[in-house]
């Protein structure tokens, strides 16, 4: 069974992009530019969430804060996306369980994605 992989992305092309990367490394993905509604990311139950740091100009982390609070998802490794010079410090402070830093090489981000969700259990 396919691992499923939630992108947060406000970029449209980053979006679509990376989930095509993530697709054809065999996962199933689901990108949204913003969730309307925390509750909705629970039934699409992801093994991972790859988030956007700058989500329609509020900041990703906060969402990262929430989901890690949520108690369906606090155990899903959540991945934070930025172009932000302190991304470490950031992916740190909500608990977030890696960085990728934007312009990201592609191997890097599935390396990233392997290391993070190879060993959770499947999402049911």
């Amino acid at each position: 069974m396919k691992k499923n992989i939630l992108i947060i992305e406000n970029d449209h092309d980053i979006r679509i992009i990376v989930e095509m990367i993530l697709q054809e490394q065999g996962y199933h993905t689901f990108s949204t530019p913003e969730p309307k509604d925390i509750t909705a990311l629970i039934s699409f139950h992801p093994d991972l969430v790859l988030l956007d740091e700058f989500i329609n100009n509020q900041p990703g982390h906060r969402l990262c804060r929430k989901i890690k609070q949520v108690p369906a998802l606090a155990a899903v490794p959540v991945i934070i996306l930025s172009t932000a010079h302190n991304i470490e410090l950031i992916a740190s402070e909500c608990e977030a369980n890696d960085f990728i830093r934007k312009p990201f090489d592609v191997d890097d981000m599935v390396a990233k994605v392997l290391r993070c969700i190879d060993h959770q259990p499947l999402a049911y």
